[in-house]
């Protein structure tokens, strides 16, 4: 079975490190694609150090490469033959996530405190419709005065939305060069929304900036 930690652009040495299960790390290209692979038992079990162990390669191969688009973790590929015939079937969206992620590094925002308003039901309903627009409405503004200002420090996000349960999560493709401003821009958000409590992660690798899913900012 056939491991594989992301695809890569102008990558200098492999990573002097050694992959999942301990197997030496090698280069695979398909067309005009580069894969960092490894060879994985075909009945390896999912542990947290497989996982570590992806997630060190990959950062690795951030350090040393112009570009990563890193692979999931859980996703081994047959051999080189059903390797090479998913990789050529996705090429295109390959190398648009390669472009899109390049110089780019993750950061990922969850808000919580986003609770709908107690309202004492009136007999037509309308006083709790009326309870329930506005507390959609002040959602939105919410999320919007969160979100608006480190968007427009992003490449791409994905993906932006308030949920019902009071939770708000986006993640940010920022470019290196922006990650101070990103994060100058979040510790002046967290004071000016006061009703949320804030927390931001990364940066990382980009996993989240695929082939598929990803909103331009």
């Amino acid at each position: 079975m056939i491991h594989v930690y992301g695809v890569v652009d102008e990558l200098g040495e492999l990573p002097a490190i050694h992959g999942v299960e301990d197997a030496p790390l090698r280069r695979r290209r398909v067309g005009e694609l580069e894969l960092v692979v490894s060879e994985v038992a075909g009945d390896a079990e999912v542990t947290q150090d497989a996982v570590l162990r992806h997630a060190q390669v990959v950062e690795e191969l951030m350090a040393c490469s112009s570009a990563v688009l890193p692979a999931q973790f859980g996703r081994p590929f047959g051999g080189d033959d059903e390797l090479t015939a998913a990789v050529a079937a996705k090429s295109t969206e390959l190398a648009r996530g390669l472009s899109r992620v390049r110089g780019c590094v993750e950061f990922g925002l969850r808000a919580v405190g986003l609770v709908a308003t107690p309202v004492v039901h009136d007999s037509s309903g309308t006083g709790y419709m009326r309870a329930r627009l506005e507390d959609e409405r002040r959602r939105e503004q919410l999320v919007s005065a969160v979100h608006e200002p480190l968007a427009r420090l992003s490449r791409a996000t994905a993906p932006a939305s308030a949920s019902a349960g009071g939770v708000f999560e986006c993640v940010y493709l920022v470019p290196v060069a922006d990650v101070e401003a990103f994060r100058d821009a979040v510790s002046r958000v967290e004071p000016a929304s006061p009703e949320l409590t804030l927390v931001c992660t990364g940066p990382w690798p980009p996993y989240s900036f695929g082939t598929s899913g990803e909103d331009t900012a």
